[in-house]
């Protein structure tokens, strides 16, 4: 199993500030890759798989208050 797995399955992001996201996480990456500014991102390494080609990142999406609305792995 690979750590970004383990954390989704074990904590529920959604409703979390960001200031406890960046605690649980740390600082996220400053990339321009799915940046918005409603968002944070961070990078994860080598696409999983047999020929990893890409990258992926998980990008975590917060609302006007904050707080997390929504958080998925992303390749490039």
């Amino acid at each position: 199993m690979y750590i970004v797995d383990d954390l989704i399955n074990t904590y529920d992001l959604k409703g979390k500030t960001k200031s406890e996201v960046m605690t649980l996480l740390g600082p996220p990456n400053e990339t321009e890759y799915f940046k918005t500014e409603k968002n944070i991102v961070y990078y994860l390494g080598d696409e999983r798989g047999f020929i990893p080609i890409d990258s992926e990142w998980l990008v975590i999406d917060f609302d006007g208050n904050e707080k997390v609305n929504n958080y998925v792995v992303r390749t490039d």
